[in-house]
Parts: C-alpha cells; structure tokens; sequence
C-alpha cells in the first residue's frame, strides 16, 4: 500500500507539474510530498524531476516513470471494480453538445445504470484529459495529442441554415457566390472573412461579411433563431431546430469543409474502466440512433 501511495502522489506531481498542487490533490502536506517524492527518488537511484524557479519538469526517466505508474493504478481500478456498474466518471464536451445531446442521453443512462455518477465538464476548450482526470471527450476537431486515444462514433457534417423569415426578407442565396451579398455570422474572433464550401469534390472558398463574430457558438445559434442572418452549424446542433422549421437549409446541395465525424477520446492507457466502456458504448448506439431517427431530413453524410 505504501508504494500504491507513492505512485498516486507522483502521478499527481506529474500531472499538475507543481508539488504544492499535488499536495493538494492528495490531502498531504507540502512537506509530506516533498519529502517522500526524495525517498522515491533515493529509493530509484534517480533523479524524477528538475525544479526550477518558476515550475517543476520531469526528467526523461520522470515521464517514463510517470508512465508507468499511471499503467499501475489503470490496473489497480479495475481490479478493485471488476464486474461492478459503480464509480463515477468524468465526461467533456463543447457547452452546445453537452447541452443539447449529452443532457438529454443522461438521464436514460442513469436508468440504466444507477451506481454510475457522471460529471459533465462543459467546456469550448481543447481540455487536458490527463490534468483534468478526463475519462472521456467528445471531439469534432482531429486528434493532435499522440497521448491519446480515438474512436469514431458516428457521423458529422456541418450545413448553412437560417430562419424561413431571413430568407423571405433577404432572399435565399441560390450559389455560394450570394452568400456575399447576406449577413453572415461566423463563429471565431476574430471573425472568419470567408468560408470553405464544398459539393460532391468541388471546393469553394466564398467571402463573407461577418456581420455578428462570437467565441463558441452559442450566441450565433440564438441570432440565427432570431432572423439575424446565415449561419454554419454542425447539424447536432441544429437538428430540431430544422425538424421543427426554426430554421432551413441554405445552399442545401453544400456543406462547410470535409466530411466530419463525432470521436470519442481517451487518456492512452492500458486499461479502461467498465465504468467508461459502459458510458462509451452507450454513447456509440445513442448517437448513431439518433442519424437513424433523422435520416429523412438528409442532414448526415454517409456514416
């Protein structure tokens, strides 16, 4: 049990890369982890980490190190929960996808399995996995961290889309070159001078005049609904809007970019959780349900 202790705290100095983080994460004092991250490194004949005036690094034998004992406590929890449906896990998302479709999933999970708490960080971020103890994100964007692990869940495409009352009073833009001649709002500050579009392998890029810029989406969501222009929305996002006719298609035939896909992504290691696994698959056939349950509006790309 001492060493399972070691490894814990050394896994939390690693990860905040600060030891009076650490000794906070652990309930130890600053001396405490000082004192045993030195009889760690006696006892190794090697030294972990490099401190410097402003922030501690690990060595090379520290991360590899680090590594290791984060393998260790993966087996330790599932070991200590084998065959149980208990725990709790950790799950990121952007506001609009945890708002929209994890919230509305939670509660079936839940059902499903009573002894499993989720904590739901919401954020736009690109959130550290492994700083933040993330079990599980939802990702649009492509994998960079080599650190992790990915799995496509189902398919996405992001469309252009604004009220039947925009359009009656501006005019529907009938080619990619109208979009010019329309209140545009674009996601990004600062905003996006132009949009990438494209059509069975044909590529437009298309000026824009971004006439309303927000940081996440959120606020060009609501002024679109309010009749304030064109926006580009992944179509999660804006599926009921659209079955209930809030807002419509524009340039029906375009998407914005490549095809796009939902992953799943994971902290690299060994040994998954049931608890995880059980909320990933979960996840898996919920997300895929829900392209079958709107295929008619012709949303989806082919998964």
């Amino acid at each position: 049990m001492e060493h399972i202790v070691d490894l814990r705290l050394f896994e939390a100095i690693g990860r905040t890369r600060s030891l009076t983080d650490a000794a906070r994460d652990t309930g130890l004092s600053l001396t405490v982890v000082s004192r045993r991250l030195k009889q760690l490194e006696t006892a190794l004949e090697v030294r972990l980490v490099q401190r410097s005036t402003r922030r501690l690094h690990l060595t090379p034998e520290g991360e590899q190190f680090l590594e290791n004992a984060r393998t260790v406590l993966a087996a330790l929890e599932i070991a200590e929960e084998v065959g149980s449906d208990r725990g709790s896990l950790r799950v990121t998302a952007s506001v609009a996808f945890a708002k929209r479709v994890l919230a509305p999933l939670l509660p079936r999970f839940m059902d499903v399995h009573p002894g499993i708490a989720v904590e739901v960080l919401a954020s736009n971020d690109v959130v550290d996995l492994l700083q933040q103890r993330v079990d599980l994100a939802v990702r649009q964007e492509a994998l960079e961290d080599s650190r992790l692990v990915m799995r496509r869940a189902a398919a996405d495409a992001r469309i252009l889309c604004a009220t039947p009352d925009y359009l009656a009073s501006a005019g529907a833009p009938q080619e990619p070159a109208d979009l010019e001649h329309h209140r545009c709002l674009s996601v990004g500050i600062p905003p996006r001078r132009s949009w990438t579009l494209l059509r069975d392998g044909e590529r437009v890029e298309v000026p824009i005049r971004p006439m309303v810029s927000d940081n996440n989406g959120e606020v060009i969501h609501a002024v679109a609904l309010a009749h304030g222009g064109i926006a580009i929305k992944s179509v999660w996002d804006v599926m009921e809007d659209l079955r209930a006719g809030r807002l419509v298609r524009v340039l029906p035939e375009w998407q914005e970019g490549a095809d796009r896909s939902i992953h799943l992504v994971f902290p690299d290691r060994r040994y998954m959780p049931r608890r995880v696994r059980l909320f990933a698959d979960f996840l898996m056939v919920e997300l895929n349900a829900m392209l079958d349950r709107n295929a008619d509006l012709g949303l989806w790309p082919s998964a």
